[in-house]
């Protein structure tokens, strides 16, 4: 098949799901605050994740993995508040979490009678769940690694609590573009909308609540701001709150280490 051709393929097909996204019932599901949160959210975890496999945890440039937790932790505080006091989709209230209902769920994406629901389904719903246990794991653990409490245990427990994220985070993805081939519902497109296809019986939220998301962006960089003022760049330390928190090795206990190693090899050579 020529290029040409296969262009012309695409472009039919990406022209079909514009007709289709046109031609859809849509509905508000899901507001500003919570979009924003999602795409801030998934942004840092980006961020958090290359830094640490990318820059040696010696290097300087580092320590942004460490701030870069430590702002996805204030979100999920304040996506926490939106859980309680949210839209309708937006409340932990409507979340299914139900173990039956997604054990059912799972069986019936093979199917062509998989439940819809306009908010989130069980799949999302326990995978946002878990990803924000596994937030929060990941800052207790990274704050009590760099006060040197149980170094080597919570080392592991990070670890594992990354782990545990990136899992949950490609199954995600896969389940969503799963279910949007599968049923062709706009349902990957619904955190950058909002709205997803009309389901039957489930009404739409009344307001995306712009004000909301303006201070839910206000109160995060604040908090980026607090962080950045708070950081000592010569001694890799943060002042979180009153409590001092090493992000990385300092220039003057890094060069103290080198003249350390320096004298131990040093002496080798006499004692030889």
């Amino acid at each position: 098949m020529s290029h040409e051709k296969y262009f012309e393929i695409l472009q039919n097909e990406l022209n079909l799901i514009v007709r289709r996204e046109s031609a859809m019932n849509k509905k508000n599901a899901f507001d500003l605050p919570t979009r924003v949160f999602h795409w801030v959210f998934a942004i840092l975890f980006v961020a958090a994740f290359t830094i640490a496999n990318t820059i040696d945890d010696d290097s300087k440039w580092y320590t942004l993995h460490s701030l870069s937790g430590i702002m996805m932790v204030f979100l999920i505080f304040l996506r926490g508040i939106w859980g309680f006091v949210g839209s309708k989709y937006a409340r932990f209230s409507s979340f299914k979490l139900n173990p039956s209902d997604l054990i059912k769920y799972l069986k019936s994406i093979f199917s062509s009678k998989t439940k819809r629901d306009l908010g989130h389904n069980p799949a999302s719903s326990y995978a946002a769940i878990l990803m924000f246990i596994f937030t929060i794991g990941l800052g207790a653990t990274g704050i009590l690694m760099s006060k040197g409490i149980n170094k080597h245990f919570f080392e592991e427990v990070h670890e594992l609590c990354a782990n545990g994220f990136i899992f949950t985070v490609i199954a995600h993805i896969v389940g969503v573009v799963f279910h949007q081939v599968k049923h062709k519902d706009g349902l990957a497109f619904a955190m950058t909308s909002g709205k997803k296809e009309e389901v039957d019986g489930q009404q739409e939220i009344a307001s995306n609540h712009p004000f909301i998301a303006i201070v839910f962006i206000g109160l995060f960089t604040s908090f980026g701001i607090y962080l950045n003022n708070n950081f000592e760049r010569d001694t890799q330390k943060l002042n979180l709150f009153g409590s001092s928190i090493e992000l990385g090795e300092d220039e003057h206990s890094q060069s103290g280490r080198h003249s350390s190693r320096k004298r131990d090899h040093d002496d080798d050579h006499d004692d030889d």
